[in-house]
């Protein structure tokens, strides 16, 4: 089924796989079994009885919600916020994401902006962003080529940063290790625990609050 230009595509895809295509120019598109309607420019798709692929134009804001199915999404989107339960989530790129999880693993290419991320358990790697915001209970955590600050929180899994730009970070995890790379020549504050709060003294670069109960810290510049 083909139709017009859209600005938001919301997709709920129960139990089954939903992959989505962005492409240059794309009207909406699907192919599967699925009911579609639109009002203004909003395209809704419901009732999905099997597996799923939705093309549509790039830089298009999505919402997709499932139960248990395999979520991907190929191409550059807008505004992505995604709902599961269980399913590995691939994306691979948006200017903004905000992904809620169960049980999934996570992987995340390119974001421009914010990439927000909760996670019950199951691994999470973002390979590129600016703002990061990531939790989860377990399952590790793994940010690349970050440019604006990040707050990463665990209970029980390892935190890998890898900092493009000297930006503030707070990661803690309760029995994960925590390695933080900054760009070189980068001049990191690292307040003691008495001291959080304190102004960052002149000349530093960065904010860096990194702390494990019973696993090591590791702060470094490449």
């Amino acid at each position: 089924m083909k139709s017009d230009a859209a600005h938001v595509v919301r997709i709920s895809g129960g139990r089954h796989r939903v992959e989505v295509f962005a492409v240059d120019g794309s009207a909406v598109r699907v192919e599967g079994a699925a009911d579609v309607s639109e009002v203004d420019g909003r395209f809704t798709i419901s009732n999905v009885a099997g597996r799923l692929a939705v093309f549509v134009d790039t830089g298009v804001d999505l919402v997709i919600g499932t139960t248990s199915g395999r979520i991907a999404v190929t191409g550059r989107v807008g505004h992505l916020a995604i709902v599961t339960e269980s399913g590995r989530v691939d994306v691979d790129r948006a200017s903004s994401v905000d992904i809620r999880s169960e049980t999934s693993r996570v992987e995340v290419g390119a974001v421009t902006g914010t990439c927000r991320i909760r996670s019950t358990s199951g691994r999470v790697e973002v390979r590129s962003c600016c703002r990061a915001d990531i939790a989860g209970d377990s399952g590790r955590i793994e940010l690349h080529k970050v440019t604006g600050e990040v707050d990463a929180h665990s209970v029980s899994g390892r935190i890998e940063l890898s900092m493009e730009a000297a930006n503030d970070i707070r990661a803690e995890t309760v029995t994960g290790r925590i390695e933080v790379s900054l760009p070189s020549g980068s001049l990191a504050f690292q307040p003691p625990e008495s001291a959080l709060g304190t102004l960052r003294p002149p000349g530093c670069d960065c904010t860096v609050i990194a702390r494990s109960t019973t696993g090591r810290v590791v702060v470094t510049s490449r």
